[in-house]
């Protein structure tokens, strides 16, 4: 192309910060748009965040960017219940889009952005940004390679203490917008499931339970999954606990086992020498270690999914991929089809829990 592909920003909170920063930093991008509900807010949080997008216009209005002329790519981050509406307006207005997480808050409005994708043919990448984190990126690698063997049980979990520190809060915690605590948080622990063992969930069994003062929906939510191939899987998302943010990914195979930052294995030992020599990642680290009882392990060093604050995870390579792939016209790792499904599994355990636990088969939509 002989210009820059224009974008639009939605907001102006944590993850439209960070979006903002990544399209500046890309060289095919320029920064057009802002949309927002309050402008002098908005400038407010732009210069708390260090970010300067002198060039970009401040608009309340979302019909503008939807019209505009000089907007390629919109990123929408907005509160959760904007989303879809949001989110069908810029496919029928042939924008390509990346999309914060949830996608949409049930199956009407997931079917609504699946069809208006479709229609349009435009390309959309969903926030699932641990995807992109070096340790997720290995564990997926670890798996495909074949260290583990054959995946047997899977588990995944997004543990937090929200509460009105958090500047969503008004609205997060509300049932219109947050709705779940899958749906608003732990949906990314679902996410990391499905794409680090590589089996879709086809069965779901859940229950919740309220702790957390302000919310209007359950703050716990427990789900175990029949996966393909007769695995099972486990999530546990909260915002309950006393302790740090945790995200925290197992995948125990037929071979080898892998439990966060630690290799281990019971017969055959992992080769040390080879796996360094395999490993595609260079922001990835191996070393010999030994587990809490004494027993040969091995230890994954690098940045890990940990902190729950947006700066720490990695937007840049989401937004880039978005612009590759619009550039080179083909679909992301990440579109709205993909992330369907991962929606759709958070949609059945939240359906699970209030029946009591009684499973819910998947998928929920067809296609």
């Amino acid at each position: 192309m002989d210009r820059k592909l224009g974008v639009a920003v939605c907001g102006a909170g944590w993850c439209a910060t960070q979006h903002i920063a990544a399209f500046q930093r890309n060289p095919h991008t320029d920064v057009r748009w802002i949309v927002v509900r309050d402008a002098d807010r908005a400038r407010a949080a732009l210069a708390k965040s260090g970010l300067s997008v002198p060039e970009a216009r401040i608009t309340t209005h979302y019909d503008e960017v939807l019209g505009a002329s000089d907007v390629d790519i919109i990123a929408i981050a907005t509160p959760n219940h904007l989303h879809a509406d949001q989110a069908v307006a810029a496919a029928q207005a042939r924008k390509h889009f990346v999309l914060e997480k949830p996608t949409g808050l049930d199956e009407a409005e997931l079917v609504r952005i699946r069809d208006a994708v479709r229609q349009s043919g435009v390309r959309t990448i969903v926030s699932f940004v641990l995807r992109f984190n070096p340790f997720l990126k290995f564990a997926r690698w670890l798996r495909a390679d074949g260290w583990l063997g054959d995946i047997r049980f899977a588990r995944t979990q997004y543990l937090s203490n929200v509460t009105d520190w958090y500047s969503g809060w008004d609205w997060v915690r509300t049932r219109e917008s947050g709705r779940s605590h899958l749906l608003a948080a732990g949906c990314h622990a679902l996410d990391a499931l499905r794409w680090c063992s590589g089996l879709e969930p086809i069965a779901v069994s859940a229950l919740h339970a309220r702790f957390t003062d302000g919310y209007e929906w359950p703050t716990s939510i427990v789900a175990n999954m029949t996966l393909e191939g007769s695995a099972l899987g486990h999530v546990t998302s909260s915002t309950d606990f006393m302790l740090p943010y945790t995200f925290l990914v197992e995948l125990m195979g037929s071979r080898a086992t892998l439990r966060q930052d630690l290799i281990q294995w019971l017969d055959t030992p992992v080769d040390i020498e080879k796996l360094v020599a395999a490993n595609p990642f260079a922001d990835v680290q191996l070393a010999a270690a030994t587990d809490s009882a004494g027993r040969p392990a091995i230890r994954i060093i690098c940045t890990m999914p940990e902190s729950a604050d947006v700066v720490h995870h990695p937007f840049q390579p989401l937004d880039d991929e978005l612009v590759t792939c619009v550039l080179e016209d083909r679909e992301t790792s990440t579109s709205v089809f993909d992330a369907q499904k991962t929606m759709e599994v958070c949609l059945a355990a939240d359906r699970s829990a209030e029946l009591g636990g009684k499973p819910v088969a998947l998928p929920l939509i067809p296609d």
